[in-house]
């Protein structure tokens, strides 16, 4: 699987620095990717809880970690997972290869 970056919404004005909301998309390379959206405040909950190191994990400790200024250039970067995928149909996580989950 792979999550992208596609989009950087600045708050309004008078809204919590929380409210950025990035657009991404999630594939694993078997259907249709699927668009969705995160706020910050949302990543930030996520990645305090979860230590997993999956692509979507890995893409929202980049997000967290980012300084404001630098979230417009967080669009276009790619996180793949650190899990090897099975040639024979089985759970591409029952193989993680044991690198960083952090890039």
């Amino acid at each position: 699987m792979k999550a992208t970056i596609i989009a950087h919404e600045s708050p309004p004005a008078d809204a919590s620095v929380e409210i950025h909301r990035f657009k991404f998309l999630l594939d694993d390379g078997t259907a249709s990717p699927l668009a969705e959206t995160i706020s910050l405040r949302t990543a930030r909950v996520i990645v305090e809880n979860l230590e997993d190191g999956n692509a979507f994990i890995k893409m929202l400790q980049a997000i967290v970690m980012a300084q404001p200024a630098e979230y417009d250039d967080l669009v276009g970067r790619i996180f793949p997972d650190h899990y090897k995928h099975s040639s024979d149909g089985g759970h591409p996580t029952r193989g993680c290869d044991g690198t960083s989950p952090i890039s």
